[in-house]
């Protein structure tokens, strides 16, 4: 697990051990400076939360072998249209969030550069937060 990210090792084990006892949160804020792998370790826990496997990262399952390839539905990155995240971005990350996972049993969402959503976008994603299940992750990149 984490294996192709150097450094971050104390929030690396951090999260390896939740996903390990099947603690994890139903969302996580990555917060720093670009370039220090926040997507990169959000993808990771990603694929980790949604593997099949046994041993909670088999690069084997299903679940894997599709998001290796960009193709697991029930993984999805929001990124901003074009230099913000729109209120329709998240209206459409509200309705797909209330779908069941197809591959594996949870879906996550990453929200790239959640800084860049527009004025009304943070309340409505908020009020989505607080009324979804443990189905749903959000993981939000947020560039200082």
């Amino acid at each position: 697990m984490f294996n192709n990210i150097l450094g971050n090792e104390k929030i690396k084990k951090l999260l390896e051990n939740s996903v390990k006892t099947n603690k994890t949160s139903h969302s996580y804020l990555f917060i720093g400076t670009e370039g220090i792998g926040k997507k990169l370790i959000a993808k990771e826990l990603a694929k980790m939360i949604l593997c099949n496997g046994h041993d909670k990262y088999c690069n084997n399952c299903k679940s894997c072998i599709e998001f290796d390839t960009d193709n697991n539905p029930d993984f999805k990155i929001i990124e901003p249209d074009g230099n913000s995240l729109k209120i329709e971005q998240i209206r459409e990350f509200q309705s797909k969030v209330l779908e069941k996972p197809i591959i594996s049993n949870k879906k996550v969402y990453i929200i790239n550069d959640s800084d860049k959503m527009t004025r009304r976008s943070p309340k409505l994603f908020i009020k989505n937060i607080r009324g979804t299940t443990r189905v749903c992750y959000n993981n939000l990149n947020r560039f200082k």
